[in-house]
């Protein structure tokens, strides 16, 4: 990709300290789905070497990567630069660093020749849900007697009106080095979110820190009707990044009704317990339906679609419902 600008910037406390931003051109297709989009990026600081290491990732509005911010205590050059995908190694490639924005995940990894030089306390923030508000996570990285990898999630710090719920992990596909991983859980209107650190160290004595922020572009809202009724509108965006929306509402009888769209033209079809939307032209498009349970309890689900079997899919079109 054309015109990457590397900047070096900051000296303090007598180390040379490389505040690396890469800043990207506009214009790209769609990375990342509307709901990792809508966080406008994410900032994690790792142990690292003793020391620690500040990650900002800034995504555009179609979420893409538009910028990455380094603070280590040491220099990192950018060995890779695209909109999806940014890479940094130290001048030996003892070190790594690498940030990853695709579909419905965003991620920051730290690799190095070694567990103990990513052992510490480190943080993480975003504006989880695009309220104007940062949600924090505390977290450290140590080992066990047998020198196996342990991650402890610590004090986590939700924006007014979200709910965060802390857990634990079972890494999958661990090898005989030992991995380890917990996560925190975000919920507001509708949406859930999920945050996990995870920590690997190889059998050749390699390891690897990695922070992933995921979403899927899936709301689930359950009440009564009357809580239930009212106007709401999906918001997307295509391949291009073009901005969509579908607007509907649900009745006081209980039904769904498409209302408009924005962006690109749409046409709607009724289903069984609701309706689908599709943009013409495009495989973009979201699926609302309320059902009722035998208890009388509703429950309205939307749910953005792309064409590729999944919501958040990458080179589809991504939204997000309120």
């Amino acid at each position: 990709m054309a015109d990457h600008r590397l900047r070096t910037a900051a000296r303090f406390t007598g180390l040379a300290v490389a505040a690396l931003m890469l800043a990207f051109p506009a214009g790209v297709a769609a990375v990342t789905n509307e709901p990792i989009a809508q966080t406008g990026g994410m900032t994690a600081t790792l142990p690292l070497l003793g020391s620690s290491l500040t990650v900002a990732v800034t995504l555009d509005p179609a979420g893409n990567i538009s910028g990455v911010a380094l603070t280590p205590t040491g220099t990192l050059t950018a060995t890779k630069t695209s909109s999806e995908a940014v890479m940094f190694a130290s001048a030996d490639g003892s070190t790594r660093v690498s940030v990853n924005a695709k579909g419905d995940r965003l991620a920051i990894s730290a690799r190095a020749t070694k567990l103990d030089d990513l052992l510490g306390a480190g943080t993480w923030s975003a504006d989880v849900f695009g309220t104007g508000s940062l949600s924090t996570v505390a977290y450290t990285v140590d080992k066990d007697a047998n020198g196996k990898p342990t991650v402890t999630i610590g004090t986590v710090t939700p924006a007014a009106g979200i709910t965060a719920q802390p857990y634990s992990q079972k890494e999958h596909r661990c090898n005989s080095g030992g991995c380890a991983a917990g996560g925190v859980a975000f919920a507001y209107g509708g949406f859930v979110k999920q945050v996990l650190v995870s920590v690997r160290a190889d059998k050749d004595g390699g390891a690897r820190l990695k922070i992933t922020l995921s979403g899927r572009d899936r709301m689930k809202l359950s009440g009564t009707l009357a809580e239930l009724v009212g106007p709401r509108t999906w918001q997307g965006h295509l391949a291009d990044g073009t901005k969509v929306t579908a607007s509907y509402h649900v009745t006081p009888e209980g039904t769904v009704v498409f209302d408009s769209a924005t962006g690109a033209p749409a046409t709607s079809q009724a289903t069984g317990h609701g309706l689908v939307v599709r943009f013409t032209g495009t495989d973009v498009g979201v699926k609302i339906s309320l059902k009722q349970d035998k208890a009388g309890t509703y429950t309205l689900v939307v749910r953005g679609f792309s064409g590729h079997g999944h919501d958040g899919g990458h080179g589809g079109g991504h939204g997000r419902s309120r």
